[in-house]
């Protein structure tokens, strides 16, 4: 979880880069002035960050400092698949009740790196990147050779969505993802009960090499021992064997709650 003096630091440091208005800037500092008259004198850094918390208060919307609750990736705009990151969502993220992951599945080089998870009753999220022996994210590219292909995807020469082909005797088009699975609906992430009976959720995901995938049930609660399933065939160009098991959901923010609280 995030401490309290991370979200601190997040915080100042967004104050100490926030323009105050000249005009503002002095009408604050009057008024500071003349409430604390009577008050023995502060230190110079302290009544500093102190104007400037006034000032930035009156010109930052309420939403940026619940954005300043930690380093979650979840408050990145890209994370915010189909609106699911809402306002209870981000109140929880600001509060830490995210739990950092470290969960790596390698082959031909490139690795499936598991790196956050938020859950709460009906919904999880889990935030992934693809990464090359040197760490940097897998290049976001397609091999298209002996496909159909109607859209290759590209603008300017630059891959920047999926590319679209047609399949001999299916009407309309196929997509061509960036994730490849050997699984029957194409989803390379998928979650399983104590019983190991695959939960019925709705499944959303960017399909890049850095992102989020999310499942979200239809209002029904669920389980609280969750396993999310990885089985992915093909990254990009590379073809590959990534498959695995996790433990996930509310048992686990629990576990790492209180293993946070023993510290």
């Amino acid at each position: 979880m995030f401490q309290k003096h991370e979200i601190e630091k997040s915080l100042t440091k967004y104050v100490d880069g926030v323009h105050v208005p000249a005009e503002v800037d002095r009408r604050v500092r009057q008024s500071f002035e003349q409430f604390h008259h009577q008050k023995e004198r502060r230190q110079p850094m302290k009544k500093r960050i102190a104007v400037l918390s006034i000032a930035a208060a009156i010109l930052v919307p309420t939403g940026v400092f619940a954005s300043t609750g930690g380093a979650s990736y979840f408050f990145n705009g890209s994370a915010n698949i189909n609106g699911l990151v809402d306002d209870s969502m981000k109140q929880a993220l600001s509060e830490g009740k995210s739990v950092p992951m470290d969960e790596k599945i390698s082959d031909q080089g490139i690795t499936v790196h598991l790196k956050e998870m938020y859950a709460d009753g009906q919904k999880i999220f889990v935030h992934y990147s693809l990464e090359q022996s040197d760490g940097t994210l897998v290049p976001y590219e397609f091999d298209t050779k002996g496909l159909d292909v109607l859209s290759d995807g590209k603008k300017d020469g630059k891959q920047v969505e999926n590319p679209t082909y047609q399949e001999s005797g299916v009407d309309g088009f196929s997509v061509l993802n960036f994730i490849g699975t050997g699984q029957e609906d194409r989803l390379p992430f998928y979650l399983t009960d104590a019983k190991g009976d695959r939960i019925d959720s709705g499944v959303a995901e960017k399909d890049l090499p850095e992102g989020v995938f999310a499942f979200v049930t239809d209002g029904t609660k669920l389980p609280t021992s969750v396993t999310l399933h990885v089985d992915i065939n093909r990254i990009g160009k590379t073809k590959g064997n990534w498959k695995g098991e996790f433990s996930v959901g509310q048992s686990q923010v629990k576990q790492e709650t209180e293993a946070d609280r023993n510290k």
